[in-house]
């Protein structure tokens, strides 16, 4: 295994950690963070082990990965790799029971993060209203109805004047 390889995969201290799940270790020559084994760490979360600080709780717990006798951190990357399978659907909690006991993270908090983010540009805000018509003696109006909260606003928009919204 190369220095390189290691250095961007930073080692973990195991004297102030509580070890919540022990997943295998790296088999393979080459190590995962080489962009050639990103097929090996699809959707195989067998490898990763759960790890937290002594005074931490379950949302400071992180996933690491042990290769020989050391433990060491995962990048973005190779999270998104592992973890791709996961989706984020409506009443997502991302705890779960441990398979010994004990509570631990779905995925890991940075992958959450990131997955809420990139679901947020793509969900589709739907507006469903109606239109009223009022015609007034000298204008034609149209009302809009807006729910904010629990109150229904009206917008009159004059129809006879060029009038853009921006209902985000």
């Amino acid at each position: 295994m190369s220095f390189y390889s290691i250095q961007r995969m930073k080692p973990v201290n195991m004297d102030d950690m509580i070890l919540i799940h022990s997943g295998d270790g790296w088999i393979h020559e080459q190590p995962p963070c080489n962009r050639q084994m990103i097929r090996y760490l699809e959707r195989n979360e067998g490898i990763v082990s759960w790890i937290q600080p002594k005074s931490g709780g379950v949302s400071d717990q992180f996933p690491v990965i042990r290769i020989g006798r050391k433990h060491y951190t995962l990048s973005l990357r190779m999270m998104k790799a592992i973890w791709r399978h996961v989706r984020l659907k409506k009443g997502f909690v991302n705890i779960e029971k441990a398979p010994f006991g004990g509570m631990k993270l779905k995925i890991p908090s940075l992958l959450f993060i990131e997955k809420m983010r990139t679901q947020s540009r793509f969900n589709v805000r739907v507006f469903i209203f109606y239109i009223l018509f009022i015609i007034s003696p000298f204008m034609l109006y149209v009302y809009i109805p807006i729910n904010l909260c629990s109150y229904k606003i009206y917008i009159p928009v004059n129809l006879f004047s060029v009038c853009i919204c921006d209902l985000y």
